[in-house]
């Protein structure tokens, strides 16, 4: 509560409705002086920021001490004593991610000072050596051609591979227009589908852009897929509500927002889980200690909060939830395959 002067007038300046009290019952306004002073405007920001602590705290200890509790609290209606859930998603999702690329998450742009301004990539590995070694792989004299050109003879004892003749000579064309204007001239069954064409586009585009070095373009890509995360978990929360859905689609109390709210408590945890994994791993990179057995213990705790956190919400026997829970674990796979997909692909074609 503030501590704002209350108005004489018993109407409300926001919505005009008659007020009784010293809120609004219409719009929850309060009924004070809208000049306020320095001092006063002071201490509405400290009642906010420890307002917004207190919920928090108090969400934050539920959420990981009581799995599910706070789903079923906000399902029943109890939700002025905790934070909205939406917002605790919000929060904590980017305290994640902030930390995450400060700390956890090299940058690419390390990795472009690694690698050279060229069309080549030098190994620290007599190029003598691997050539021989391949030379008595090869099966055939055309093998034998390939294995020379795909690795020469060395120079100050360093291998030099150039991209275009390991492999990578499918990107021919020296712009869009020639592979379009050849592309007119063949007949219809020797045409690129509409797929082939935009990947064409995209490598000629590509090459345009990084030469030959596909690899200052690997971490690019990385980079760009990393930074989507954001999207791509905020894109899944409805998919895997719509996995719960169909899970207790016989639920008595199944419906579409409460498995959504339920998703979201999840995610904040998995948030707050993978920092614990981060740091640990962090941590032994820095001391040299090793946390394997840690890691294992984090993990297996985090399949048992999935597990009771079903148990609270749906108030299912223990059979039919670990069964349920088997197929949770194996419709979330396909669905991170089929949503890492399709963000690799966005990436691909928009970084």
């Amino acid at each position: 509560m503030s501590h704002g002067k209350e108005r004489k007038e018993k109407n409300c300046l926001n919505c005009n409705a008659r007020v009784f009290g010293r809120y609004c019952h219409v719009c929850g306004q309060e009924n004070t002086e809208p000049k306020e002073s320095a001092w006063e405007l002071v201490v509405h920001f400290f009642n906010d920021i420890t307002h917004f602590e207190g919920k928090f705290l108090t969400s934050l200890r539920y959420l990981l001490f009581k799995p599910g509790f706070l789903t079923v609290e906000y399902i029943r209606g109890r939700r002025a004593s905790y934070m909205n859930p939406v917002r605790m998603y919000v929060f904590t999702s980017a305290f994640f991610f902030i930390l995450f690329f400060s700390f956890f998450s090299e940058s690419s742009h390390k990795s472009k000072k690694a690698v050279e301004n060229s069309n080549e990539v030098t190994l620290n590995q007599p190029a003598v050596d691997l050539q021989e070694r391949a030379l008595k792989n090869a099966g055939n004299k055309q093998d034998s051609d390939l294995v020379k050109q795909v690795v020469p003879d060395s120079k100050d004892g360093e291998l030099h591979i150039n991209f275009d003749s390991a492999g990578r000579g499918f990107i021919k064309y020296k712009s869009i227009a020639e592979y379009d204007s050849i592309q007119q001239t063949l007949p219809a069954d020797k045409k690129s589908n509409w797929f082939e064409r935009a990947m064409a586009h995209r490598l000629i585009k590509l090459k345009e852009i990084y030469g030959n070095d596909w690899k200052t373009f690997a971490n690019d890509l990385v980079e760009y897929v990393l930074h989507s995360l954001p999207k791509m978990l905020f894109v899944s929360l409805p998919f895997f509500a719509l996995i719960f859905s169909l899970l207790y689609i016989r639920h008595r109390n199944s419906y579409y927002v409460g498995h959504l709210i339920f998703t979201i408590h999840l995610f904040v945890f998995a948030f707050l889980f993978l920092l614990a994994i981060f740091s640990l791993g962090k941590l032994q990179d820095t001391t040299g200690w090793s946390f394997g057995w840690l890691k294992f213990v984090l993990w297996m705790l985090m399949f048992v909060y999935l597990y009771k956190a079903m148990r609270r919400v749906y108030q299912q026997k223990r059979g039919k939830t670990i069964l349920k829970f088997i197929l949770l674990l194996f419709m979330t796979f396909i669905l991170n395959i089929i949503l890492f997909t399709a963000f690799f692909s966005y990436s691909f074609f928009n970084m």
